[in-house]
């Protein structure tokens, strides 16, 4: 850029010069004429084109958005007006104009950016700015991008490819943001007072439109001696203003950053030499970006700086070109060389304007018509694959024997030693609307065909010396669409889940605009209804909210039994120029509950009175252990029953648990679903308690009757040790429903004394009940795996005599029990001693010790199989789970009921061991089927089951020698005994008859060498 002063100075020349013929007033745009003395018409000029992006830019909007509010700072990088923006001589070398400097027009500013280009071919800056050559489907503040534009070289007879602004100008269309060919129009252009490369300027714009850029992409094929086939050295020259980086292969070859005057600067391939230059002197001062010492600017050579011409020799390469005009004074640029080129037929792949974006490969097929008017596929074709960013991603790709190759938005491919004929490129990628063009260097050429999914063009001889370029662009468009998210809570717990990491969507100048319940219109042109970001929005079960970000945050404020919709609303722009439109575009987000839900304690408020909601406290109750810090569960959809948030529970779920004395003491709850267990803790402390299951049905009318089903008093006592999440109550196998629990403690008063109750959460099974598979909560089930379950007790089905009759029903063992009638610590031989005594909704497993079981009707390619295990003590507890030839090891110290996935062999068969001198809690099977299925899946065990275990088992089988098995009393397990005084259990699953645990063990101990 030139200095105020020889402005004034050049313009007062011409003035005086000219002011006896020309009138004087301003000139809105003047060309200087062609032969034919038609000023505004394109150059008759041997013509060739190359692929650009183009950027304009709001000098104010795109500062404003590199400062991000916090004012201006020599670490940023601006566009500037160097006669006005007294700021600018603040903010450091890389913003300041010439004037500055002691030389006004030679300074170059190296150090801008970095010498090398990312792998995907972006620049990268060493100052911070907003986004000069991001991708085009990055909206940012102040920028306009246009894609796929071919900008025009006159090739002159000594094979020389060059744009002159001083001999010839372009014009861009800003309405065409995607696939423009400019016209090449003579003369050189003058805006106002000022010249000469004004693209962005229309004919008869009088004042400039400074503060644009380019991206070019000249490929390019070389030989190793640098020379072309008559010997004459291969040249690159480029002459202007202001910052210019030059790249070969992504390596930075010439740095001409900074806001400059005109400097030149050249590449020699045949000597390798790098130079630069002003006025035809080699006057040219570098100041590095952050210093201010100004040195000689040194030539240097291609080898310096990493370009191997072997390495050149090999295949198509590519020099890039970064162009700038920042400093809004005068703009030029000459850029001239003889790099050789090939004929070529080039495909390009972009999106609409209002397109949403993907990162997507879009397949494509390359097809060549034979003597029989056929198209044939053009297998293991050679092409050379460019980035959106116009740099080389690779040259060594190849078409696969289909002749199928693969783009992304932004990209094309080169195809040279194209053999004469016809061709045809084919888009396989479906779900767009497609629009096609093709070109003869200049010339539109080609047809449309296969329902607008295909172009045919023509391959004609080329009998002359330039080499020709055959253009085949693709452009897919498609309406603004949001994806749907579906939401799945196994805890009823807050859960953060970002709606828009699936929506492949350009932004268009798209926002969050707010969200609302799933029963608001979706009218684009309004969004009447829906709440502002970060506000609360009331739904069934619970509520949501959404940020900017689009981060919805759902919190449930009741126990769930449905699905609850809310529709997110985003806004964008849509138009050209300064007409621009708002349109908004909308997604569903369903929230539902997983095949079972735990809730805390403390789910709901201490003053809450509906049992449809949360618990019901009577008075009396306390809390202990306070809270965890984290309280939001995982988003992911899979693994139902497993959070990171429980992992490392060592004592109550989530760090609390409520706890009462009071005699009758209450709380109630009413749930939907099949199955429910209530969670304690238990020790030497604790007393009893008398639940009641009750049946909650509502007529037609809306009228609501209970019914009574089952009354169970329990004794939570342990007498061995302190354990927690203990499903001590548990109330399984019923119709999908409403029911209502209540529960009263009940101090022992005589004898121990003791009458604390601990309630720590409870777990609600399939709370949908069936649901279809098509449904939003079927499908979501099937995507996770976890369509059809059903939860199996393991305890319970190896207790139940119809799934082991077939052993004798007295072994000799190593069961183990909390205590039996007058002994702590205690093992038995005895089945009815196991089941009058030990836990009820629980297996329990000391080190070496082991549960073995037969999944009946089991799948594998139908079925997933998830076990629940814990350590109630909450250490360190190391699992081996075996099935066939596959050993898995499952490491656990929570207290939590968690859920594994595990995965038995062919015939159902798994075998689980404890493998360390911790406690193992086993509680239940959930069982998944692809499928829906009649079948209902059981655990047995069988004599052949027997024989698996020891079939598979990688150590030598030992004799049992009948040594005492017995377990010690740190590390026995609970008691849970029937209350004999309470009142009648109707739906005991202790008193069906057992006899395979003890098998399960005996086996299990002499496989294990006991």
């Amino acid at each position: 850029m030139k200095k105020i002063i020889n402005k004034f100075l050049a313009i007062t020349m011409a003035l005086l010069t000219a002011l006896s013929v020309i009138p004087f007033y301003g000139v809105s745009v003047s060309h200087a004429t062609k032969v034919n003395n038609s000023s505004n018409k394109s150059a008759d000029n041997d013509v060739k084109y190359f692929s650009t992006k183009m950027y304009n830019f709001n000098k104010g909007l795109f500062n404003n958005a590199t400062d991000e509010g916090k004012g201006k700072s020599e670490n940023n990088f601006y566009f500037v007006n160097e006669n006005t923006d007294s700021w600018a001589q603040g903010t450091g070398a890389l913003n300041r104009a010439n004037t500055f400097f002691a030389y006004t027009y030679n300074v170059l500013v190296q150090g801008i950016v970095k010498n090398r280009l990312t792998n995907d071919g972006k620049l990268q800056f060493n100052y911070k700015n907003a986004g000069v050559f991001e991708s085009p489907e990055k909206q940012i503040s102040g920028r306009e991008v246009y894609q796929n534009v071919q900008f025009p070289f006159v090739k002159d007879a000594n094979g020389y490819y060059e744009f002159n602004s001083s001999k010839n100008h372009v014009h861009v269309d800003k309405s065409k943001k995607n696939g423009q060919t400019l016209t090449l129009e003579s003369g050189k252009q003058t805006v106002g007072s000022v010249s000469s490369f004004f693209p962005f300027n229309a004919d008869g714009n009088y004042s400039p439109d400074y503060h644009f850029g380019m991206n070019m992409s000249i490929p390019f094929y070389i030989n190793e001696n640098g020379k072309d086939e008559n010997n004459n050295p291969i040249k690159f020259e480029f002459s202007g203003d202001d910052d210019v980086w030059v790249f070969i292969n992504g390596k930075l070859v010439l740095d001409l950053g900074g806001i400059h005057g005109a400097i030149d600067g050249s590449i020699d391939f045949s000597t390798g030499e790098v130079k630069y230059g002003f006025n035809k002197t080699n006057n040219v001062k570098v100041i590095k970006a952050g210093q201010t010492t100004q040195t000689d600017a040194a030539s240097t050579t291609l080898q310096k700086l990493g370009i191997d011409m072997a390495e050149l020799a090999k295949g198509e390469n590519n020099l890039q070109i970064f162009y700038l005009e920042r400093g809004a004074g005068e703009s030029n640029c000459k850029i001239k060389f003889n790099l050789q080129q090939r004929d070529s037929l080039e495909v390009n792949k972009t999106l609409g304007s209002t397109t949403p974006h993907t990162y997507n490969n879009f397949e494509f097929q390359l097809l060549k018509q034979n003597q029989n008017g056929q198209y044939e596929p053009v297998g293991n074709k050679a092409y050379t694959l460019y980035t959106a960013n116009n740099s080389i991603e690779s040259n060594n790709y190849k078409t696969d024997k289909n002749g199928k190759f693969y783009l992304k938005a932004g990209q094309r491919v080169n195809f040279t030693s194209n053999q004469i004929g016809k061709y045809k490129v084919v888009e396989l990628t479906g779900g767009y609307e497609k629009t096609w063009s093709g070109r003869k260097e200049s010339i539109a050429t080609g047809n449309i065909s296969d329902n607008k999914n295909a172009y045919e063009i023509q391959i004609s001889e080329n009998d002359t010396k330039t080499a020709t370029r055959y253009t085949v662009n693709c452009i897919n468009s498609a309406d603004v669409t949001l994806n749907d998210d579906t939401i799945v809570l196994d805890y009823g717990k807050t859960v953060r889940h970002n709606v828009r990491t699936n929506d492949n969507t350009s932004s268009q100048n798209a926002s969050v605009y707010g969200i609302g319940s799933g029963d608001l219109a979706k009218n684009v042109e309004s969004a009447t209804g829906y709440s502002n970001l970060d506000t609360d929005v009331d739904l069934h079960n619970g509520k949501i909210k959404i940020d900017e970000d689009g981060v919805v945050e759902y919190t449930p404020t009741r126990f769930m039994n449905s699905v609850d919709k809310a529709n997110y609303v985003v806004s964008y722009q849509v138009g050209n120029g300064n007409k621009q439109d708002t349109r908004y575009a909308y997604g569903t987000v369903n929230v539902l509950p997983a095949t079972s839900v735990y809730y805390e304690d403390d789910f709901g408020t201490e003053d809450n009175t509906d049992s449809t909601v949360a618990i019901v406290w009577s008075n009396g109750w306390g809390t202990t252990g306070g809270n965890k810090d984290n309280k939001e569960q995982s988003s992911a959809n899979k693994n139902y029953g497993w959070d990171e948030s429980y992992k490392g529970d060592t004592g109550y779920s989530n760090g609390s648990a409520h706890y009462t004395d009071k005699r009758m003491a209450s709380a109630t709850f009413r749930f939907t679903g099949t199955e429910v267990d209530v969670y304690s803790r238990t020790n030497g402390n604790v007393g009893k308690i008398i639940a009641r299951l009750k049946k909650v049905e509502k007529n037609s009318d809306g009228k609501e009757t209970i019914k009574n089903l089952l009354t169970r008093s329990i004794d939570n006592l342990s007498v061995s040790g302190d354990y927690y999440q203990i499903p001590t109550l548990n109330f399984g196998d019923l119709e999908y429903g409403t029911y209502e629990v209540s529960i009263q403690v009940v101090p022992v008063v005589s004898g121990e004394k003791r009458g604390l109750y601990y309630l720590d959460g409870i777990r609600v099974y399939n709370p949908l009940g069936n649901v279809d598979a098509n449904s939003v909560a079927g499908k979501a089930y099937s995507e996770a795996g976890e369509s059809n379950a059903q939860y199996i007790s393991v305890r319970k089905d190896l207790l139940d005599s119809t799934k082991v009759n077939d052993l004798e029903s007295s072994i000799n063992g190593s069961l183990f029990i909390d205590k039996s009638e007058n002994k702590v610590g205690d093992r038995t031989d005895d089945i009815g001693t196991y089941k009058d005594y030990g836990p009820k909704n629980e297996v329990y497993v000391k080190e070496n010790q082991g549960v073995a079981f037969k999944i009946k009707e089991y799948d594998l390619d139908n079925n997933k199989v998830f076990i629940g295990l814990k350590s109630p003590q909450g250490k360190d507890v190391r699992v081996k789970v075996t099935s066939g030839e596959h050993i898995q090891y499952i490491n656990l110290s929570s207290a939590a009921d968690l859920y594994y996935e595990i995965t038995p062999n062919e015939d159902g068969n798994v075998v689980i061991e404890n493998m360390t001198d911790n406690l193992l809690s086993i509680t239940k099977v959930r069982i998944t089927s692809k499928n829906a299925t009649t079948i209902k899946n059981s655990l047995i065990s069988t004599p052949e089951l027997m024989s698996y275990v020891e079939k598979f088992d990688s150590l030598s089988v030992k004799q049992d020698n009948n040594k005492d098995d017995s377990i010690g009393k740190d590390d026995i397990d609970i008691e849970n005994p029937e209350d004999k005084n309470g009142p009648e259990d109707k739906n005991d699953e202790a008193v069906k008859p057992v006899s395979i645990w003890q098998k399960i063990m005996e086996s299990i101990k002499i496989w294990f060498g006991k």
